[in-house]
């Protein structure tokens, strides 16, 4: 996606934050991790790739310094559209946070997911909604009146998990000339997808944005179809700046959406196509309304960010 996403760059804008101090952080790849273990001698290893049943052998060579894992791949929506067995899956999880000293769930709906699953207690498990700087996305002016049509945009890794051939099938249902869809990122289904839109021009693929906060300037709504999403920061970004949301409701995105736009309930094409047009018929008023709420319950986002790995790095003090 260039300029958005990526747990590297929010890392990066981590370590020169007020923690860095006190805490001397790098980023290490996994192949360069034991290496690296054994030069620098760190006190703490915070992992945030995804756990695998061959991952747990990788973990005998992270032995030595406490660990925590950063839950950014996995959820109930992951779990419902991408695991065939979940008593494996579920067994491999309890394994693997059994061996960290902290597991951190990104949003309360993923946290309620590992209570209910039981994969890790309460005592190890720690709540960090993830965040990045958004003060680009604070600074972009509140929307105006909306034209007509309806302005559009959804952005993010063109897969099969971002829901994107929902949306271009919902666009096609409405009425032409009522929404306008510009759908940007770059990913494994973009020729599928173009084939989807079948020339429709009301849709517009859009490849890779690096200027997200300007991306959004240009919308009047923000629609995030994704089938599971741990967290989602495209829906902080859009909340940033103060553009309403349609949002599949899974995992951390429902608790952003509240009071900010729609939840989708369904997968169904049909549904999301209802959802768009209840969006594009509501009010400025209302649209503002959602804007202005969306903005402010993100505006301290990334402070509360800082202050909660604060507090967790300062358990290992």
């Amino acid at each position: 996606m260039g300029w958005s996403g990526g747990i590297a760059s929010t890392l990066e804008s981590l370590s020169r934050s007020r923690l860095g101090e006190w805490v001397t952080f790098e980023c290490v790849g996994r192949e360069d991790a034991r290496r690296r273990i054994r030069d620098w001698r760190p006190h703490l290893i915070v992992l945030h790739r995804a756990s695998s049943w061959r991952g747990l052998t990788d973990l005998a060579a992270l032995a030595g310094p406490r660990r925590v894992l950063i839950e950014h791949h996995y959820s109930q929506g992951f779990e419902q559209h991408q695991v065939p067995s979940k008593r494996r899956f579920r067994s491999m999880l309890r394994l693997t946070y059994g061996a960290m000293d902290r597991v951190v769930a990104v949003s309360e709906g993923q946290r309620q997911w590992m209570r209910e699953a039981q994969l890790v207690g309460d005592s190890r498990l720690r709540l960090i909604r993830s965040s990045r700087d958004v003060a680009p996305f604070l600074a972009v002016p509140l929307p105006g009146p909306a034209p007509r049509p309806l302005r559009l945009v959804a952005f993010g890794r063109l897969n099969e998990q971002k829901g994107f051939d929902l949306l271009i099938e919902a666009v096609r249902q409405l009425p032409a000339g009522s929404v306008q869809l510009r759908l940007g990122g770059e990913g494994p289904l973009r020729s599928s997808l173009e084939q989807r839109a079948g020339g429709d021009p009301a849709i517009q693929l859009v490849g890779r944005v690096d200027d997200v906060p300007g991306f959004l300037s240009q919308a009047d709504a923000v629609a995030i179809p994704s089938r599971w999403e741990p967290w989602g920061n495209v829906c902080l970004e859009a909340r940033a700046a103060a553009r309403p949301i349609l949002v599949r409701a899974v995992d951390g995105l429902q608790e952003q959406a509240q009071g900010c736009g729609l939840a989708v309930e369904s997968d169904e094409p049909s549904a999301w196509a209802a959802a768009i047009d209840v969006m594009a018929a509501a009010s400025d008023e209302q649209r503002l309304t959602w804007a202005r709420h969306g903005r402010s319950t993100a505006v301290s986002a990334w402070d509360n960010f800082v202050c909660a790995w604060e507090t967790l790095l300062g358990e290992f003090r």
